[in-house]
C-alpha cells in the first residue's frame, strides 16, 4: 500500500514530526505525473462518425484535487500541499482487517500551515477505509511482510535485488526491481484492487498505474535514504472529462531521507 509526465522532479522530505502526532520512520514526498489517452467522438456530417484520441497530462496537483473532492478537504489543492508516503510504517488499521501485516501509510500535508490528514483509517463504526494504496509483494525482503494489499493477487511475487552489507562499517545498500501498483480513488470503501479486481468501477474518479518498480535503499548507520520509482500504465476514471474512461501511462516517484533507526 497504499503510487506522470514520464520524467518528474523529486522532492526530498526529511524526518517529519507533526504537531498533532508523529509519522514513523522517514516519510517522503510522492510525485505523480502522466498522460491520459481519451476518445472523443463527433458527427461532422450526416451519416459520418469520427473518433479521435486526445491526450491530457496530469500531475500531482491533479491527484491532490481528486483527493480534495473525495475527502472534502479543500486545502489539499493549496500550492503548499503535498502527497506524503511512509512505506516503513506498520499500518495497524489495515492489518486489523487482514490475516497478514500491512505496511505503508499515505498522508496529505501542508508545508505552510503544517496541517496533515491521513488517507486511510477506521471510520466511526470501525470500518476500514482508504483513498490511496501502493501494493507490492516483492518488498517482503525489506519488510516483515509485503507492502500494501499484495495478498494472493496477480500482481507478481518475484523480485531481483542487488545489495551490499559491510558489518565492519555498519553500512547497507540495496536496489530491488519488482512489480508494483498505485491505486488512487475517491470511494474510500473500494480499496484493495489487487484482491478485488473491478472495484475501481465503483469510483467516480480514480487513477491506476501498474508496472515495474525499483526501490533503492541505503543506511550508513547514521542516515537512511529510500527512493521508489514506479513506471507503467493502467486505467483512469474521470467524471468531468469528455471521455471518463481514459488509458493511463505514468510515473510515480518517492524519496525520503532521515536518521538511521535500528
Amino acid at each position: 500500500m497504499k503510487p506522470n509526465k514520464t520524467l518528474i522532479c523529486v522532492m526530498t522530505l526529511g524526518t517529519m514530526i507533526f504537531a498533532a502526532g508523529k509519522v514513523s520512520a522517514i516519510p517522503g514526498v510522492v510525485n505523480v505525473s502522466g498522460t491520459a489517452l481519451s476518445e472523443t467522438d463527433s458527427n461532422p456530417s450526416s451519416g459520418v462518425s469520427v473518433g479521435k484520441v486526445t491526450k491530457h497530462g496530469f500531475k500531482t496537483k491533479d491527484v491532490l484535487s481528486l483527493l480534495a473532492d473525495a475527502t472534502t478537504n479543500a486545502w489539499f489543492t493549496d500550492k503548499y500541499s503535498q502527497l506524503v508516503y511512509d512505506p516503513d510504517a506498520y499500518n495497524s488499521d489495515a492489518s486489523g482487517v487482514y490475516p497478514y501485516n500491512v505496511y505503508g501509510i499515505f498522508y496529505v500535508t501542508n508545508t505552510s500551515t503544517h496541517a496533515f490528514t491521513r488517507l486511510d483509517g477506521l471510520d466511526g463504526e470501525g470500518y476500514y477505509y482508504s483513498y490511496v494504496e501502493f501494493d507490492s509483494y516483492g518488498f517482503y525482503s525489506l519488510w516483515e511482510d509485503g507492502l500494501g494489499f499484495w495478498h494472493d493477487s496477480g500482481l507478481g511475487e518475484n523480485y531481483a535485488e542487488s545489495y551490499k552489507e559491510n558489518e565492519n562499517k555498519g553500512t547497507y545498500s540495496s536496489n530491488a526491481t519488482l512489480q508494483g501498483l498505485l491505486y488512487i480513488h475517491d470511494d474510500p470503501y473500494d480499496y484493495d484492487i489487487t484482491d478485488f479486481p473491478g472495484i475501481n468501477f465503483d469510483n467516480t474518479n480514480a487513477i491506476i498505474i501498474r508496472g515495474l518498480g525499483t526501490f533503492k535503499y541505503s543506511d550508513n548507520s547514521t542516515t537512511e535514504t529510500e527512493l521508489l520509482t514506479l513506471s507503467g500504465s493502467g486505467d483512469g476514471y474521470f467524471s468531468s472529462s469528455a471521455d471518463s474512461y481514459p488509458v493511463i501511462t505514468g510515473k510515480v516517484t518517492f524519496k525520503a531521507k532521515g536518521p538511521s533507526v535500528e
